[in-house]
Order: structure tokens, then sequence, then C-alpha cells
């Protein structure tokens, strides 16, 4: 994730906090016979949705949408095939990584002052943050160190039977504290249940009920699920919405800790609510929870919802829950259908090659008359096969002009960010194919632009100096584009001109035989010996010609192989300093206005 990334995402993040963060306190207020379980988990949420959106950018696409009408683009299909026509000879995963070492480069080059700036300070406060924690943490080592194991043994047997009797596997560790007013949970993966001792200790019902408020904390799993919250706190320190949030929640949480204590019985209640009062006000433990309200008003709130009052249906508590879940948490984002695939129109058939023409039998040699012991003249050797000529090229039955693509394509997952350079029939890409049709069809067919995008926002540049900026920096680009095209084709020729000299061998060694044959009605031994000097005529000139056939191809693909190779290197240095251009424009663009938002 580079800086510019965390910055949007922080922003977005922080915006829909505060969208999220009305929904849930208007739905409290709406409701207000909305139990405090249920207000807790809408509050949680709060801060779950922060986390996502930070680590979470990819939304979930739902595919409710009308499906476009199916059309058939001819650039899209060609396009993965012509992205490296003009680069044959480079390999493309070392391309690949160095373009992306240049885009790495680029970006940081790229990146504006106070971006950075910015970044430094939120790292600084996530750490102040972190710093605070880590003190907490001690302090409650330290307290715990200051503890000593309770030793009345009736307590700790009664301590095990309500923790059976709430679900849990274990019993916390029960030890007393001298420096504590109140009970408290401490430790969110060992937890240790602290009784005050000394003149703060509580005894008969009065240490029932405390007892039973910590348990509904650990059976609740109150300890593991404040931890996303204090996360989101640290992440989303400056978010003033985001501090309420996780204050609602931990009120909220009590709240349902009291309810479940009190349970239905109204005679608890006053007695519930004198303890509440006994234990007053003590700051809550960042590692813990406590039975005691961490400020007056917190005290006030949770004396008020000890009143009895109608409550709201359990169904409508889970209905607002999980609409607020699908509505305000999870990425969610409607889409298009996927259109049908459409038939793609059948390919015109190209002309048949012609058939090179068989060469003729070789004839019988006539028996002369009155010959004997005469050899035969031997038959000639089996001609090579003419080369097949390639077949004529197709010609485009669609009317669209075919466009040339320099640079890197991805054809596998999307990048998060891409640049496109239209420059009338040519284009320079750095992306994914998708990127360069939606490139096109944002500026129009045959309109030259700079097209880019971040994420899932597109933005066009039609500004003239910038355009021209980013035509000089990809200049170089397309002119070795096209000296690779002619070493390609150069090529080409030469595995032709092979082949035609290999026929033209071919063909002159039937001549010579054949007038060899013709010999032998005039005389037979000079037949046979003008066979003998055909067979090693040919032989000869088979492999003189064909060995120095191979001796000047392989010469001069060797030569064409060094010159791609240093066309590829340049290609690579000079794509890394277009990606580096780019990002200098696309950083212009947008902080000059300059860059339309599509």
């Amino acid at each position: 994730m580079d800086i510019i990334m965390l910055l949007e995402r922080l922003g977005w993040t922080s915006l829909q906090t505060v969208l999220l963060v009305a929904l849930v306190w208007a739905v409290c207020r709406v409701v207000p016979s909305l139990g405090a379980a249920a207000r807790c988990r809408l509050w949680w949420l709060v801060s779950l949705q922060a986390v996502m959106g930070l680590f979470w950018a990819q939304p979930l696409q739902l595919a409710v949408l009308p499906a476009p009408a199916a059309v058939s683009d001819p650039f899209a299909a060609g396009m993965a095939e012509a992205a490296y026509v003009h680069a044959p000879g480079l390999s493309a995963q070392w391309l690949a990584s160095g373009l992306d070492r240049a885009s790495a480069d680029g970006l940081a080059m790229a990146t504006p002052w106070w971006a950075m700036l910015l970044a430094v300070l939120w790292l600084a406060g996530v750490l102040l943050m972190a710093w605070r924690t880590a003190g907490e943490w001690r302090r409650s080592r330290a307290l715990l160190a200051a503890a000593v194991p309770c030793d009345d043994q009736a307590l700790v047997r009664a301590l095990q039977l309500a923790a059976e009797a709430h679900g849990l596997r274990r019993a916390p560790r029960l030890w007393m504290s001298a420096q504590v007013d109140a009970p408290q949970v401490v430790g969110p993966l060992r937890p240790v249940l602290l009784l005050p001792a000394g003149e703060n200790a509580l005894q008969g019902d009065a240490l029932d009920m405390a007892l039973t408020h910590e348990l509904q904390h650990l059976a609740r799993c109150d300890l593991q699920w404040g931890l996303l919250p204090a996360l989101a706190q640290h992440l989303f320190f400056f978010h003033p919405l985001l501090r309420l949030a996780v204050s609602e929640y931990a009120q909220a949480r009590e709240e349902a800790v009291d309810a479940a204590v009190v349970g239905g019985r109204g005679e608890r209640r006053q007695d519930y609510g004198r303890l509440l009062l006994r234990l007053g006000v003590m700051p809550r433990p960042h590692l813990g929870v406590a039975s005691a309200a961490p400020s007056k008003g917190s005290l006030k709130r949770r004396l008020l919802s000890l009143q009895q009052r109608q409550a709201c249906p359990k169904m409508v508590a889970t209905a607002l829950t999980l609409a607020v879940l699908a509505v305000g948490v999870l990425p969610l984002r409607l889409v298009a259908a996927p259109p049908p695939p459409p038939v793609p129109p059948s390919p015109p058939v190209a002309p048949a090659a012609p058939r090179p023409l068989a060469a003729p039998a070789a004839l019988a040699a006539p028996r002369p008359p009155a010959a004997p012991d005469a050899p035969p003249a031997p038959p000639v050797p089996a001609l090579p096969a003419v080369p097949a000529a390639p077949p004529p090229p197709v010609a485009s039955s669609t009317g669209v002009t075919s466009m040339v693509t320099h640079g890197r394509l991805d054809l596998g997952q999307r990048p998060y960010s891409a640049h496109v350079l239209i420059d009338d029939d040519e284009s320079h890409a750095d992306g994914a194919v998708d990127d360069v049709q939606q490139a096109r069809r944002d500026l129009g067919d045959r309109s030259t632009g700079f097209w880019f995008r971040q994420g899932d926002q597109r933005y066009v540049v039609r500004d003239r100096m910038l355009v021209q900026q980013m035509q000089a920096a990809y200049a170089d680009a397309a002119r070795i584009g096209h000296e690779q095209a002619e070493l390609g084709r150069r090529q080409g020729e030469l595995g032709a001109r092979t082949g035609e000299q290999a026929r033209q061998l071919a063909l002159k060694a039937a001549d010579e035989a054949m007038a060899a044959i013709g010999m032998a009605d005039i005389n037979r031994e000079a037949a046979a010996e003008a066979a003998r000097a055909s067979r090693a005529a040919v032989r000869g000139a088979r492999a003189a010609g064909h060995g120095a056939a191979l001796a000047d191809l392989a010469s001069r693909q060797a030569a064409l192989g060094v010159e791609q190779a240093a066309l590829g290197r340049r290609q690579a240095e000079i794509h890394a300093r277009a990606a580096r251009e780019a990002r200098k424009v696309i950083a212009q663009a947008l902080a000059d206005g300059r860059a339309e938002k599509r």
C-alpha cells in the first residue's frame, strides 16, 4: 500500500464512519426501546467498518443492475495478441519486473510533500497510541504483581460453581488487591478477577452481584470483542466520532451486563443500583472491564437503564443489526449483470495457398539394342518438397481501424492503478487490457489524450501541454517498437530466402539429371557416367548449398538477435522513464484540476 492509497483509504473510511455513526445514532433515537445488547452490537459495527475500510478496499460486487447490450468489440478481442507485437524478442517476465520497479520509483518521486507530512503525522499518532497502550499493559502487570491469590476456599468454590452456571469452561483466577476499589477483570487471554481487599471488600449480596457482573463479561467474551474497537481507536485516533462510537459501545456493553445481572426481578434492581452508587466512579481499565462507571454521566445512564421499560422484540433488533451491517459496513457495490456472450462472427475464409507443382518423375532409361552386361541408368533421387507459400493476410471485415499498443498489459488480475496515452492510431499503456478499451471509450474514437485510473476512479486529461509531455516521454518507445517490427520482418525474409534457395538447388539438380538421361539414347556408357556424375553433383550441390545457406542464416539471425536484445534493453529503460513521467503528470493534473473525473 503506497502513501497516496493509504491517505485515500483513511479519508474515505473516515467519511463513511461519519455516515455510519449518524445512522446508528438515528436508529437508537428512533427506537428508544432497543435493548442494550442490540445497541452494543450496532456501535461495535462502527469499529468493524473502520478497520475493514482501511484494510479491505475491494468492494463486493452485486450483479443486480440490468446487463448492457452485448456489443462485439474487435479492438478488445485482439488487444491481448497485439500488446507486444513490436517487442517479440523481449522477456515478458523481465520487462514486467523492470516496469514494476520503475513504477515504484516514479511513485516515490511523484508523492507530494504534504502527503508525506500527513502520513508521517498519522504514523506518529498510531505509535503514540501504541506507546500509551504499552504503558497501560505495564501498569496492569504491576497491579497483578501486587495482588495476592484469594485464600477463601469457600469463595473460590462458589466462583467455580457460578462460572459453570454461566457456561464458562474454566473459572477465572481470583485474586485480592488493596489497590482497586471495585471488582474488575484484567487480561483478554488469561483473565484474572480482581476483588478489592481491606476496607473496600464486598460482602454478602453485594459480592454476589459483583461476581455475577464480571462473570457476565466473561460469558459474553467482552474482553475479546473489545479488541477490535481498541484497534480502530488506535488507527483513527484523530476521528472524534469514532471515539464517540467506542465510548457508546463500552456504555452499552455495561448496560447490557447490568440488565443480565438484575434479570426480571424488580427487587434486585434497587439493590444493584445501590451497589453501583457504592462503587462510585473510577477510570475504565484499558485492558479489562470493571463494575464501576468511568464517569458520573455514565453512572447516571446505567442507573436509568435499570428502570423497568418495555423491551424491543428480539426479531426487530436482529433485523436492524443486519440492515446496518449490509448498508453501512459491508463494502458492497451494485454492478451490471454480465451480458450474454456475443455470437462471434464467422471468420472469412482465406483463399487456399497455391500448391507447388510436383517435379516430373524420373524417366526410365531405355534399353539400348545389342548391349549385354550394360547396367541401366540409376533413378534420380527424390526432389525436396518446395515450401508452401504462407496464406495471405485476412482482410478485416469489421471496418475498425486497428491500433498498435506499446507498453505493459496485465492479462491476469487488474492492477490498482493504470494509465494509457492515446496518440492517433497508437497507444502506450501500463495496466490491463480492459484499461485500454475503457480509455478509448472515455476519450472517444480517434482522439488524442491521456487517461489514468486510481482504484475505481477514472480520469481523462486533455490539456495540450500535459498530453505533449507524455507524447515526448513515449516518442522513443514508439520508434524502438517500429525498429523491432522491422527486425522481425527481416527475420521473416531470411527464412523465405533460404526456402527459395533450396528450391532452386533442387530444380537445378533435376535439370541436370534429365539432361544426363537424355544422352543415354546416344551412348550407353556415357549415360551411365553422366548418371553417376549427376548424383555426385546433386550431393555436392545440396551439401554445399544447404551448408552455406544455414551458415549465412545463422550468422544473420545472430546479428539480429544482438540488435533485438539491445533494443529490448533500451525499450525497458524508456518505459521506466515514461512510467516516472506519467506519475508526475498524474500528480500535476490532480493538483491543478486538469484531470476530468469520469
